[in-house]
């Protein structure tokens, strides 16, 4: 029964670093409370499931992209 919760543990660990692309795990993190409607919820977690990424990752390049074109 051990070895197949190791397995298990492995392979959730496997999809939680590919989950993470495009995240940089090596920076600090903090966790952010956010309200949103029920329907944009859903359209992030689309997006993220799409693009094999998830949604912390999707605000990440927002915020890069937005604070990018501001210090021009």
């Amino acid at each position: 029964m051990l070895n197949l919760f190791k397995s298990q543990s492995a392979e959730s660990e496997t999809e939680n670093n590919s989950a993470h692309a495009g995240v940089d795990t090596e920076v600090k993190r903090t966790t952010l409370s956010l309200s949103l409607t029920v329907r944009d919820k859903k359209a992030l977690k689309l997006l993220a499931a799409e693009r094999g990424t998830t949604i912390a990752a999707i605000i990440h390049e927002w915020i890069t992209e937005h604070t990018a074109k501001r210090e021009k």
